[in-house]
């Protein structure tokens, strides 16, 4: 008499009502999340996810442009029954930006607090960044983060609230949306 061997089937069935609860579980991950992306070519950046309200993919004919504005400024843009400015990123820290050219815009949708020009039927307002490439999410800890350096541009020292280093690549920035928000730039001077 043989003994019989569990088939294949029968064996990838076991294995997967082993593996199937895991699925479910909650895993909590070491660190905080934070958007990745550049700011120009050669210049990154990361972003808390707490201030990330969604990243997109925007047609330029959906934006609005507006008379008058700063060059950063690219227009009006609507998502999820919402219209908020989009300013290109890198034109908004003083760097140069082919951004004017692009067919598609990829966009962070960033949550700010209201302000005279950025209001919210309900809760924060939100302001749209048009930046050269989004990169994901990277999990970072306190202790993996430092302060603004020396070495911080001093361009970008009112919008960097931290760096981060990894290896020998040049430092990450870390901005904050709601000085982003407030930049003099996109608040004209009313004479």
């Amino acid at each position: 008499m043989t003994s019989q061997q569990p088939s294949a089937s029968s064996t990838s069935l076991s294995r997967l009502q082993e593996l199937l609860p895991r699925l479910f579980q909650a895993t909590q991950l070491p660190g905080q999340p934070y958007l990745r992306f550049l700011i120009t070519e050669g210049m990154a950046a990361l972003m808390s996810m707490e201030y990330v309200h969604e990243s997109l993919m925007v047609p330029s004919e959906q934006i609005t442009a507006l008379p008058n504005m700063a060059r950063s400024v690219l227009g009006l843009m609507s998502s999820r029954d919402q219209i908020f400015c989009l300013v290109n990123l890198a034109q908004l820290l003083g760097y140069p930006s082919t951004a004017d050219t692009q067919r598609q815009y990829r966009v962070i949708v960033a949550r700010v607090p209201q302000s005279k020009y950025q209001v919210a039927i309900e809760g924060d307002a939100l302001l749209g960044l048009a930046v050269p490439q989004i990169q994901g999410v990277a999990r970072f800890t306190d202790d993996q983060l430092q302060g603004p350096t020396a070495l911080c541009p001093s361009n970008l020292k009112p919008y960097v609230i931290g760096t981060w280093q990894q290896d020998n690549r040049p430092e990450s920035y870390i901005l904050n949306p709601e000085a982003l928000a407030q930049a003099p730039i996109l608040y004209p001077a009313v004479e």
